[in-house]
C-alpha cells in the first residue's frame, strides 16, 4: 500500500520540476533583448551615416520624405505577402496609436532642436531620454528604480556629452534662421523630444511586453504616422530651408537614401523586439550605444578621433555594460530563488513523498483508509 502512495506522488512532483523548468530560459531572453536593441543602436547608427550621404545633395524633407515613404512601403509589403492586417488587435490599437504618434513628434522635435542650436548641445540635451524612461518606466510600468540605474544614466548621458563637445562643438545649423526660434524655446523641443522618446519606448513595452504581437506592427504605427504627419507639415516647410537642396541628385544619393529607409525599419524593428524581453529604462540606455556605434562607423571612414571621443564612448560603454550585468544577474536569481522550493520540506530529501509522513499526518490517515476500503 506504502508502494501505491509513493507511486502516486511522484509524478506530482516530477511534472512540478516540469513546470519550473521554462522560469530560467527568462535569462536567455534577456539576452536575446539585449542582443536585438544593440543591433537596432547598430543599424540606427548606419542610417545616420547614410544621412550624411544623402544630405550632400537631397534636402531635409527630401530625406524625411523619402524615408518615410519607403519604410511605409517596406512594412507594407511584409504584410501584404502575409496576407494580415497591420493594425494589430482591437485592444491594442490605442497604445500602438499613441506609440506611432510620440514616436513621430520625438523625430519632429529633434529635428527642430538640431536646427536652433548647436549640434553638440541638441545632442547633450536629447540625451536625458534615459532618465525620462526610468522614471515612466517605474510610474507607468512598475519597473524596478534602483542607484544602478541612476549611476548607469549619469554615466551615459557624461558620455554623450563629451562625444558631441568633442564632434561638433561649436558649429550651428544654417537654417536655424528660417524658423525663427528662440533658444529656450529650442531647449523646450528638444526636452520634449527626449520625453515622447521615452515615452516611445513605454507604450512599446506595454504592448509587447507578455503578448504575441508581432514586431512589425508596432513598426507600422510608427511608419505610417510618421507619413501622415510629414505630410501635414509638408506644406508648411516646403519654402524654408528644409526644401532646399544643396546639389544635383545621382543615383548614388538615392540607393543612400534607400538604405536610410531599410537600416531605420530594421533599427525599429530590433528596437521592439527587445522590448518584448527586458526593461524600458534599460533599452533606452542600450539605444545610446548608437553614438557609441557611430563613434566607431567614424572610425572606419573619417579616420578622426579626438580623446574626448575617446572618453565619452567609454563611459558609454561602461554604464550601458553594468546596467545589462545587473539586469541579467537580476533575472538569474529570480530563477533559481523560484526554484528553490522545489528542494522543500514538504517534499524530503529525496524530493517525493514517503509513506510514514503519510502515516503521522491526518491526511496521511485519511489516504490509507481510502485505500483499505477500495482494496
Amino acid at each position: 500500500m506504502t508502494g501505491t502512495i509513493r507511486t502516486r506522488s511522484q509524478p506530482s512532483v516530477v511534472a512540478s520540476h516540469e513546470e519550473s523548468d521554462p522560469k530560467p530560459h527568462h535569462c536567455s531572453g534577456h539576452v536575446r533583448g539585449i542582443l536585438a536593441t544593440l543591433l537596432g543602436a547598430l543599424s540606427l547608427a548606419i542610417a545616420a551615416l547614410l544621412v550624411k550621404v544623402c544630405a550632400k545633395s537631397l534636402s531635409t524633407l527630401d530625406i524625411l520624405c523619402g524615408r518615410a515613404i519607403l519604410q511605409t512601403c517596406f512594412v507594407g509589403v511584409v504584410f501584404l505577402t502575409r496576407c494580415e492586417s497591420p493594425w494589430g488587435p482591437r485592444n491594442l490599437r490605442g497604445w500602438l496609436s499613441l506609440r506611432g504618434f510620440l514616436g513621430c513628434c520625438a523625430v519632429v522635435f529633434y529635428f527642430m532642436g538640431i536646427i536652433a542650436l548647436p549640434l553638440s548641445d541638441s545632442i547633450s540635451i536629447y540625451s536625458v531620454k534615459p532618465i525620462f524612461a526610468a522614471l515612466l518606466g517605474a510610474c507607468v510600468l512598475g519597473e524596478p528604480l534602483t542607484c544602478i540605474h541612476a549611476i548607469a544614466t549619469g554615466l551615459s548621458l557624461c558620455g554623450c556629452i563629451l562625444v558631441a563637445k568633442e564632434e561638433h562643438g561649436a558649429s550651428k545649423s544654417k537654417h536655424a534662421a528660417d524658423l525663427y526660434l528662440d533658444p529656450v524655446i529650442a531647449v523646450v523641443l528638444l526636452l520634449l523630444a527626449a520625453l515622447m522618446a521615452a515615452g516611445t519606448t513605454i507604450t512599446t513595452r506595454k504592448v509587447m511586453a507578455g503578448t504575441a504581437l508581432k514586431a512589425e506592427v508596432p513598426v507600422w504605427y510608427f511608419c505610417f504616422m510618421d507619413l501622415l504627419l510629414l505630410g501635414i507639415a509638408t506644406p508648411f516647410v516646403y519654402g524654408t530651408s528644409f526644401g532646399k537642396r544643396s546639389g544635383d541628385i545621382s543615383w548614388q544619393h538615392l540607393v543612400a537614401l534607400a538604405g536610410v529607409a531599410i537600416c531605420s525599419v530594421l533599427g525599429q524593428q530590433l528596437f521592439t523586439l527587445g522590448l518584448r524581453h527586458i526593461p524600458s529604462a534599460l533599452s533606452t540606455l542600450l539605444l545610446q550605444m548608437e553614438t557609441v556605434d557611430a563613434f566607431i562607423l567614424q572610425i572606419v571612414f573619417v579616420g578622426k578621433v579626438g580623446p574626448m571621443s575617446l572618453v565619452g564612448a567609454s563611459l558609454i560603454c561602461i554604464g550601458t555594460a553594468s546596467l545589462a550585468l545587473f539586469e541579467l544577474r537580476a533575472t538569474r536569481r529570480d530563477a533559481e530563488s523560484d526554484s528553490s522550493p522545489l528542494s522543500g520540506d514538504s517534499c524530503g530529501a529525496s524530493g517525493s513523498i514517503d509513506s510514514r509522513d503519510l502515516e503521522s499526518h491526518p491526511v496521511g490517515h485519511a489516504v490509507e483508509e481510502e485505500a483499505e476500503h477500495l482494496n
